[in-house]
């Protein structure tokens, strides 16, 4: 499989740079510039202003360029993904080689000078807006980067600065923690999450702990046997907010919110539906205090993401048809552009009760390639689509569902 910049090599032909005088320019050697441009290392922070003012472009224009990698694969092979057989297992473990890597690497020296605040807060934001929009290896690639950056910012910050870099590292874990739970490693997530804890409360931001708390319980639901322990927390998390009163700030109750529709949803999953009705009422509540589908801590909480949880619920809850006739009047397009990964997980979910309703594998895979056409890396690297692919193909009949092996195939689950 190979990897190509192509943007970036176009913009440097564009101006008549051959690789070897772009890095004459930057003070690099040919072989810096080469890899960049096939995507296997990524400039650091002191890099990137000189690339930028040599390419004439904005900082913000070549992070696009970065971030936008296209991949060479085979014929019958999966993008961005190695050829894999079912049995291989529905998670992506080396999607997050990078990641596991920073988080185990305790003793790592500092690489460089600390950055400033306003760089690490931009990138921060960056790896949040990338996973929202579903662009999962873009935001696996930058993340240790984006880490280590935080991690510096966090050691050398003093005074008035302490709270805001400890902020940007919560923020930033919480970020790791949500890939790694979508991809389905929850030893990761769980890890990650704890570590955004710790940085939330250094830096007394009880939102961002609530948000710690919420993916600590999600990287605990990935991991067999803990499903109390992921209940517990997030029950402890609600309890705490209601006592803080976060009616008169947004970030509060957004997490607030977040927080009961994940407990909706583990209470469906646990054969209570009418406690996950009434924690679906108390999130609305707030969502209608809220006023609209806002993205505070990048939650995406407001009331359209009530209504996506409900759909959830009903799934876990195996009421397949209730989860159709709510996915019917759902209308996404009222959230926030950004949440194309949200969008996508809708028709995740409708894939699963179309096949629980009836059985209809090709109404299921509609709604999967509907997932895919909207934010393609919902299906080839969540695990939950993918475990439903597997499942879709182990009761396969070819004529019944045409387009299931192909879509396979580009989610890497079909050599």
């Amino acid at each position: 499989m190979a990897l190509k910049r192509h943007r970036l090599c176009q913009r440097r032909k564009a101006l008549g740079y051959s690789q070897e005088r772009l890095a004459e320019l930057l003070g690099v050697e040919r072989s810096t510039v080469v890899r960049w441009e096939n995507a296997e290392t990524d400039p650091q922070p002191w890099h990137r202003t000189r690339i930028a003012s040599a390419l004439g472009v904005t900082l913000e224009q070549l992070d696009d360029m970065l971030v936008d990698v296209s991949v060479a694969a085979h014929r019958g092979q999966a993008m961005g993904d190695d050829a894999r057989s079912p049995a291989s297992g529905a998670a992506r473990p080396e999607l997050l080689a990078g990641l596991r890597a920073f988080l185990t690497s305790y003793l790592a020296a500092p690489n460089g000078p600390t950055p400033s605040i306003v760089e690490v807060r931009r990138a921060v934001g960056r790896v949040h807006n990338l996973y929202q929009r579903a662009s999962y290896t873009s935001t696996a690639r930058l993340l240790p980067d984006v880490l280590s950056q935080a991690t510096a910012l966090a050691g050398d910050a003093a005074g008035l600065h302490r709270s805001n870099a400890f902020r940007l590292l919560a923020a930033a874990y919480i970020a790791a923690s949500k890939l790694a739970a979508k991809v389905g490693d929850g030893d990761s997530a769980l890890l990650a999450a704890d570590r955004a804890s710790t940085a939330a409360r250094l830096a007394d931001d009880q939102a961002l702990a609530a948000m710690a708390a919420y993916q600590a319980a999600c990287g605990l639901m990935r991991l067999p046997g803990r499903a109390a322990e992921a209940e517990q927390i997030v029950l402890a998390s609600i309890s705490r907010l209601a006592g803080a009163g976060s009616a008169g700030d947004p970030d509060l109750l957004s997490a607030q919110g977040a927080l009961l529709l994940l407990a909706a949803v583990m209470a469906a999953g646990q054969g209570n539906p009418k406690e996950a009705g009434q924690l679906l009422a108390q999130a609305g509540e707030l969502a209608t205090v809220l006023g609209s589908d806002r993205n505070r801590l990048w939650t995406g909480f407001g009331p359209t993401n009530v209504v996506i949880h409900a759909v959830s619920a009903a799934v876990r809850a195996g009421n397949a048809d209730q989860a159709l006739e709510i996915g019917a009047r759902l209308d996404t397009s009222r959230l926030p552009a950004v949440l194309v990964g949200r969008r996508a997980q809708v028709h995740v979910d409708l894939a699963a009760a179309a096949l629980m309703s009836s059985g209809d594998r090709s109404v299921s895979v509609l709604h999967l390639l509907e997932a895919e056409r909207v934010g393609a890396e919902v299906v080839h690297a969540n695990v939950q689509a993918r475990a439903l692919l597997l499942d879709l193909l182990a009761k396969e009949r070819r004529a019944a569902t045409p387009g299931l092996r192909p879509l396979a195939e580009r989610a890497g689950l079909l050599a």
